[in-house]
């Protein structure tokens, strides 16, 4: 039997049956950004895909979560620095390998150039997305790093996705290089629609997972990934995944399992 705090550290130590080990629960510190349909903030609370995962990942392990939106920057830096800490929803990539201890995959991504079907703009490749105009990005966004590094310098850099969808909407941008998944939620944050912009050429693919810091305890880490494949295999995955992406199947990716976990 686990007794479930949902936020409190009034947590004992717990036998979790379905693992058939003794545990300690803890309390994980989870930080996010607004990206929807990932994560989102809804009447002061924060829902959205990975959220909703998250939630019944605590469930099935025991462990309390304090779950914080705000500035991507301040949860990524956090997750480096402190115990029990989490940043989601995190691509993995190798230059991120070795920073963080690694629960997933959660996403299955590609990201694409997009522009207004009134510019007129057309991209098929990385040398025409850098001369396309101004590319607006967070700057702790992946897909900023991986494009830096393809010598783009017409990159405008700011702090959050809102700030990001302003200034494409109001004509100070004209090129966006967002997922596929989180598009319909992005353009949604400034009354926009899919039917408004010009899907252009796919530029990167990656998959994102839960980042725990390298302090907490890696047993911690092993049981939350325990946790998230036994998800995959009674369901409950698809059926989170089908809620939050309606007439999407679950990328086969998504849905395989290490050997021996």
């Amino acid at each position: 039997m686990s007794f479930i705090s949902a936020r409190s550290g009034l947590l004992a130590v717990c036998l979790v049956l379905l693992y058939g080990q003794l545990c300690f629960a803890v309390e994980l510190r989870l930080y996010t950004e607004e990206n929807p349909p990932l994560n989102i903030s809804r009447a002061g609370q924060v829902s959205g895909f990975s959220t909703e995962i998250i939630k019944e990942l605590a469930i099935r392990t025991g462990d309390s979560t304090d779950i914080e939106l705000g500035p991507w920057t301040r949860g990524y830096a956090k997750a480096q620095v402190d115990a029990n800490a989490v940043v989601f929803t995190t691509a993995r990539i190798p230059a991120r390998e070795k920073l963080f201890q690694w629960v997933g995959p959660l996403t299955h991504t590609r990201s694409r150039f997009y522009t207004l079907k009134s510019s007129g703009i057309r991209i098929t490749s990385l040398e025409e997305a850098a001369a396309a105009g101004v590319l607006v990005l967070p700057r702790q966004w992946y897909s900023y790093e991986y494009l830096q590094t393809k010598g783009f310098n017409n990159i405008y850099t700011v702090t959050a996705p809102d700030i990001m969808m302003q200034m494409f909407s109001a004509g100070r941008a004209d090129v966006l290089a967002v997922s596929e998944m989180a598009l319909p939620g992005m353009l949604a944050m400034v009354g926009m629609t899919p039917e408004q912009v010009e899907p252009q050429f796919v530029f990167l693919q990656h998959q994102s997972y839960l980042a725990f810091s390298l302090k907490t305890d890696p047993q911690v880490v092993e049981r939350w990934q325990r946790a998230l494949d036994e998800t995959k295999r009674d369901g409950s995955f698809t059926s989170t995944f089908q809620h939050w992406f309606p007439g999407q199947q679950v990328p086969d990716e998504l849905l395989q399992i290490e050997v021996g976990r």
